[in-house]
């Protein structure tokens, strides 16, 4: 009888053990019905997390994305993601985002936890960027967002982005920026050369869309 409580316990030690080796793998299988973004260029180190895991996965070109999962670009890293609604974001390095939802009216949603991204989002494709300091909804444009300490800094190249949060709301077009700082409302903010802070995102493929149902071409990680 000792005996065959000792297999028991041995038993079970072995399927916790089985468990915890397999998990990760069981993680990167889990895929979504509609993808909500696929990875188009990988430099360096970058990862994903699923919604609701525990596990830090590595990314590779043309992953694809479910809402829900988080992304987070390593130190010396960077990557591209293109969007399911033809948005497309360019990720600085020690950048961590959540790629939260697609809404009704086709709008993503992105937090954007820490970091900086180069953001494109042409026509009327709609995108929402949330910090902790600010919302910043778009219509057809390029920007920048870095989120510092206490505050959030944006800088419109091209369209219009309105910044909000539940103190005020500031509406920005070309050549703009705004500082959205914890308990305050954006104001704007005067940056000689805000081209500067985006010379890491220059030297990209093309900017290639992901339409439903496509894959991007002729694209390439390094």
């Amino acid at each position: 009888m000792k005996r065959f409580s000792s297999y028991r316990v041995t038993l079970f030690f072995l399927l916790i053990v089985f468990i915890a080796l397999w998990q990760p793998l069981f993680a990167v299988a889990q895929t979504c019905e509609e993808p909500i973004g696929k990875m188009v260029s990988v430099q360096g180190t970058v990862e994903s997390q699923k919604a609701g895991g525990t596990q830090w996965q590595p990314v590779k070109l043309n992953d694809t994305l479910c809402p829900g999962d988080t992304i987070r670009v390593l130190d010396n890293s960077r990557a591209q993601l293109a969007l399911a609604n033809q948005s497309v974001l360019r990720i600085n390095e020690n950048t961590t985002i959540t790629l939260e939802s697609v809404d009704e009216d086709q709008t993503s949603l992105i937090d954007l936890l820490k970091g900086a991204a180069l953001f494109f989002s042409r026509g009327t494709r709609k995108l929402k960027v949330k910090t902790q300091y600010a919302i910043f909804g778009v219509r057809g444009t390029e920007f920048f967002i870095r989120v510092e300490e206490r505050q959030a800094l944006m800088s419109v190249f091209e369209g219009t982005v309105l910044a909000e949060n539940k103190v005020g709301s500031l509406t920005l077009k070309n050549g703009q920026s705004t500082i959205a700082a914890a308990g305050k409302a954006p104001v704007l903010t005067v940056v000689a050369r805000p081209r500067d802070a985006v010379q890491w995102a220059l030297y990209y493929p093309p900017v290639l869309y992901w339409p439903p149902g496509e894959t991007p071409v002729g694209v390439t990680g390094d």
